[in-house]
């Protein structure tokens, strides 16, 4: 029976490296559930009618229980504070989301996506946004938190008004402002929205799933190619012996 005899190296190697692509599995399959959730709550709140937000808040309890994709109607009025969400495309070209705060009648203050507005040629220069000045009625829906993009180290914001930043992060962003942590992204046609967000963002979990696999694979192939080479090395050395 041929011997086992990987090495002390190789064996590191594969006990650091094999618990990371399964959690990297694991992570893509949980990322995937996620999003087939969030498409049924889509599906769910698509034709229903808007929701007074002030009834919405006071029937939840709690801003946590508002669900994602429901559709809200809030009168109110824009806030000063605006944050220029960068690298966006739309039709081509490149510009920025607007993030605005918004404060309704009842005295409760919302992020607003306004939608898309494009970069000027000097882009060192922030866009010239006019905003409804009189308090108007919006209808939108409460948007989920699809989750951060990777950033190694925390982002530095200015210290003046309006702000540029280069991620969407809801808890920072309402931090700053003192406004609940919920995007409302405004439907066409309404005051003050620029060209709207999208409404179709793919929240299908099949990249997830193919992602997933990926990672699996690479964990199998891993043990395998570690067994090969425990199984080989411990026929060199016992060749190696037999010789001596």
């Amino acid at each position: 029976m041929k011997a086992f005899k990987p090495g002390v190296r190789m064996s590191i190697f594969a006990l650091l490296l094999l618990p990371i692509l399964l959690a990297l599995g694991n992570w893509q399959v949980q990322r995937g559930a996620f999003k087939r959730e969030l498409e049924t709550a889509y599906l769910e709140q698509l034709t229903r009618l808007p929701v007074n937000v002030a009834e919405l808040l006071a029937s939840a309890g709690s801003d946590l229980a508002l669900r994602p994709f429901t559709r809200v109607r809030l009168n109110g009025r824009y806030g000063q504070e605006m944050f220029f969400l960068d690298n966006q495309v739309d039709a081509g070209e490149v510009g920025y989301w607007l993030f605005q705060t918004f404060i309704a009648q009842d005295g409760s203050q919302w992020l607003v996506n306004r939608g898309f507005v494009a970069a000027p040629k000097d882009r060192s220069a922030l866009p010239d946004v006019e905003t409804p000045l009189n308090e108007v009625l919006l209808v939108a829906s409460i948007w989920p938190d699809l989750g951060l993009p990777p950033l190694f180290g925390e982002e530095v914001w200015s210290e003046d008004w309006p702000k540029r930043i280069q991620r969407k992060d809801l808890q920072r962003m309402s931090e700053a402002v003192q406004s609940l942590a919920w995007e409302l992204r405004l439907e066409p046609g309404q005051p003050g929205v620029l060209q709207a967000a999208p409404f179709a963002e793919p929240l299908s979990d099949a990249k997830h799933r193919g992602y997933a696999l990926t990672w699996f694979g690479l964990a199998t192939a891993l043990v395998c190619g570690f067994v090969i080479f425990g199984f080989r090395q411990g026929s060199v050395d016992a060749v190696s012996t037999d010789q001596t």
